[in-house]
């Protein structure tokens, strides 16, 4: 078994993975049971861009517009924590458990015949697997920890230090994602930043 030399297939399987875990979120994300909050979310989101319109036609000014994006984010965050939920547990179900005990492969890594395994070609354990996550999927996805951090701290904070946090959170995680790509394609054996927290590596299927 070969180390995994063609970023193209690990980034195909990428864009699979990202499209079936989004699908899985947003059909979950519907059911009124599991999503409560889900109808103020729309409110919400709904008044900020009818303020996004204001805006573009010059009819607030860009302080107000700025004024009014903190509470969007504030209150879109504090609507949004049971989705933020449903995103972290569908992520390691998908990445951690179904990786896990289907040898290795998401549904995209197998259309793409490539998998993941430990720097000596074993199975990983579940633990590698979920340690594997953390720092990584940021750019279509985001990030686990930038989600269920800011699901936390949102009751605590005020709407202006949030939105601060969040902005941190969120574009510092899409650094190190590209940080890690820039590893990963910088390196002969092609490990980015999770493989080399995790100790693992992705391979061709032969």
């Amino acid at each position: 078994m070969n180390i995994q030399n063609n970023i193209s297939k690990r980034l195909i399987a990428y864009l699979l993975d990202a499209f079936f875990v989004y699908l899985l979120i947003y059909l979950i994300s519907g059911i009124q049971l599991l999503n409560p909050t889900y109808n103020k979310l729309l409110e919400v989101s709904e008044t900020y861009n009818e303020a996004v319109e204001a805006y573009k036609n010059e009819e607030i000014s860009e302080e107000e517009y700025f004024e009014i994006n903190k509470t969007y984010i504030y209150d879109a965050t504090r609507y949004n924590v049971s989705t933020n939920i449903i995103f972290v547990v569908a992520v390691f179900a998908y990445y951690g458990l179904f990786q896990k005990y289907n040898k290795g492969q998401t549904l995209g890594k197998k259309i793409m015949k490539i998998k993941v395994t430990t720097i000596d070609d074993k199975e990983p354990s579940l633990g590698k697997y979920c340690l594997r996550i953390l720092p990584m999927y940021y750019i279509l996805l985001g990030s686990v920890i930038p989600f269920a951090l800011s699901s936390i701290l949102v009751f605590i904070m005020s709407a202006s230090n949030f939105s601060v946090l969040y902005s941190f959170l969120v574009y510092g995680f899409v650094i190190i994602g590209i940080i890690s790509f820039i590893i990963m394609y910088s390196r002969k054996d092609k490990r980015g930043l999770h493989d080399l927290i995790a100790g693992t590596k992705v391979v061709i299927v032969e």
